[in-house]
């Protein structure tokens, strides 16, 4: 019996590789794979004989649609070109990940992929008198309160410190937020600034700020909305690193062995380390390297990709990119191989499953497998 639903997901296929799919039929097709839960695109066998033809097929077509702004325009900023454009924005909409419909998928074992699991949000927060409370299942509650704070979490997942009316928390009485591997959370600080934390992050507080000035610690990644207050400074010390913020926005990655990277968004900021200090302005980032610290314009997207749901990508040292997934999937890297220069460029949904990842990071000629709660890498 034929299986109308099926030809008409291949027609349709074949209409987005060809460049002839209407708004509508892009809606159908996007549809159609969500509701099967990521499945890879069914795409008829006529349409290419091997793997590298249709690899070529796809980036052809990626590559005029990003010229014709079909699906989205990348703004000016972004610097990439050719495969690596392409590469960049075959990874916005899951539908392009396509396979042919006679190829064998990758041999994956089934309970390995079934231990493997993208990132949730969650946390660990750890009050001053050391009592801990699992983030992981909270729903909108009060965590503590006393005569000067409360604290609380809200439906969506965000912990927010209070101060009660008329009172004032001590100062020196210090919190801490921590995500595991394979969690992210927010948190809404007394001043009413706003931190995301990345996975594998610890972010020391206190319960009320100083009259004079604000400081928080950080080790791992977070985003920053600071409120502004002319009168406290806001301060964040991270892996020998202090950032002054003049109220704003802003993305630090400090975690431990590796180089710190401050992104400025919004307002400015000033960074020191080793002796010096630099300002920044919105679209420049700071690294420190090799005992030197210097300033670049940003690749905002990149900054902002984890936070918004996305591995960004771009010209990335392979064992960088790998752990950042290690961190977000809380999975082991196994590597094989010298290959020590291999990069990979694109763009990956964080809530990919673990066979969408490998399949994806295949497709972009990082030769890898899913074994045993690992990911075996050929360099």
């Amino acid at each position: 019996m034929v299986d109308n639903n099926q030809l008409r997901i291949k027609q349709l296929a074949y209409k987005w590789l060809n460049g002839t799919c209407t708004p509508e039929e892009e809606a159908e097709l996007q549809e159609w794979y969500e509701l099967n839960d990521g499945e890879p695109l069914p795409v008829p066998e006529e349409l290419a004989t091997d793997e590298q033809q249709l690899k070529e097929l796809l980036l052809s077509q990626i590559k005029q649609e990003i010229q014709t702004s079909q699906i989205r325009r990348i703004p000016q900023w972004i610097k990439l070109s050719g495969i690596a454009a392409a590469l960049a924005m075959l990874f916005i909409l899951p539908l392009y990940l396509v396979k042919r419909t006679n190829r064998e998928t990758p041999q994956l074992a089934s309970s390995a992929a079934q231990q493997v699991h993208p990132g949730i949000k969650a946390a660990v927060l750890t009050l001053a008198d050391g009592t801990k409370i699992d983030l992981s299942n909270q729903q909108r509650s009060i965590l503590h309160q006393d005569a000067a704070m409360k604290v609380t979490t809200t439906a969506s997942g965000t912990v927010q410190y209070q101060f009660m009316a008329g009172k004032r928390a001590d100062h020196n009485r210090n919190n801490t937020i921590e995500t595991p591997i394979g969690t992210e959370y927010a948190i809404i600080l007394a001043d009413g600034s706003k931190v995301w934390l990345n996975a594998g992050s610890i972010l020391t507080f206190p319960e009320s700020f100083a009259a004079d000035s604000r400081e928080v610690k950080l080790s791992g990644e977070a985003y920053f909305e600071v409120s502004h207050d002319k009168n406290r400074p806001f301060y964040v010390r991270s892996n020998e690193q202090t950032i002054r913020v003049f109220g704003t926005h802003f993305n630090v990655r400090s975690y431990p062995g590796e180089h710190n990277k401050t992104t400025l968004m919004e307002g400015s900021v000033q960074v020191s380390q080793f002796g010096k200090s630099k300002m920044l302005k919105p679209g420049q980032a700071a690294f420190a390297v090799a005992g030197n610290l210097t300033v670049q314009e940003a690749n905002i997207e990149e900054a902002m990709a984890w936070k918004n749901g996305f591995f960004y990508f771009e010209s990335t040292p392979i064992k960088d990119a790998l752990s950042a997934i290690k961190r977000w999937y809380n999975v082991d890297i196994i590597y094989k191989g010298t290959n020590k220069n291999s990069e990979l460029t694109g763009k990956i949904k964080r809530n990919s499953t673990a066979q969408q990842l490998v399949e994806t990071l295949n497709f972009l000629d990082i030769k890898c497998q899913l074994r045993n709660n690992k990911i075996e890498v050929e360099l």
